[in-house]
């Protein structure tokens, strides 16, 4: 006796042989019953169940439309428009950057120029070389520099803002010679600046 091992072979559908329980019903979407039988026309079609659930009898149609198509947004009269909502508030674009100026003596209004032409709102400027705490308007340009020192010639450091944004500073914090922060309130929100 040769007893070979019968194989069931995994990819095989064992209802892809049965025939159709109800030839009248074609389900759209996935299952055996999404085409008719051998045999039978799509003109033979009953009632056709979509992928929405609804039936609708057909009487000899060759082609199903769904009923209702909804778009994106629930709204079943502009399927191709879609509507904006415009905000409240418009977005706030700031440029901040950062510049090792080495030396601010005579470069303040160059620093300015550079600023403007390259539409910088927050500049953060190291090795300022200049003592003090203090702040200062630079003339005809609205920008105002803030800035930090210990010793004549060494380190310190500056925040440089503009005239859109400097109202907005509610907070200046110094540390030493080497660290300043500058909190202010832009929209609704508030932007702490670290220079160090």
């Amino acid at each position: 006796m040769d007893l070979k091992p019968t194989r069931n072979s995994l990819g095989r559908n064992p209802l892809s042989d049965a025939l159709h329980r109800n030839p009248g019903v074609v389900i759209n979407g996935q299952g055996p019953g999404r085409h008719p039988p051998k045999g039978a026309s799509y003109h033979d079609l009953g009632t056709m169940i979509s992928e929405q659930g609804s039936g609708r009898h057909l009487n000899g149609a060759l082609h199903l439309r769904p009923g209702v198509v909804k778009n994106e947004q629930g709204s079943s009269h502009f399927p191709r428009r879609v509507r904006r909502v415009r905000k409240l508030a418009e977005p706030i674009r700031i440029r901040i950057d950062s510049w090792n100026v080495g030396s601010l003596t005579g470069k303040l209004r160059e620093l300015v120029d550079v600023a403007i032409r390259r539409r910088v709102n927050i500049l953060c400027v190291q090795e300022t070389k200049w003592k003090g705490q203090k702040a200062k308007e630079v003339e005809d340009t609205g920008f105002k520099l803030w800035y930090t020192g210990a010793t004549p010639g060494r380190n310190g450091v500056g925040i440089l803002i503009d005239r859109s944004l400097k109202d907005g500073v509610v907070e200046v914090r110094r540390q030493g010679d080497r660290i300043i922060l500058i909190r202010l309130v832009v929209g609704d929100s508030v932007l702490n600046v670290i220079s160090a």
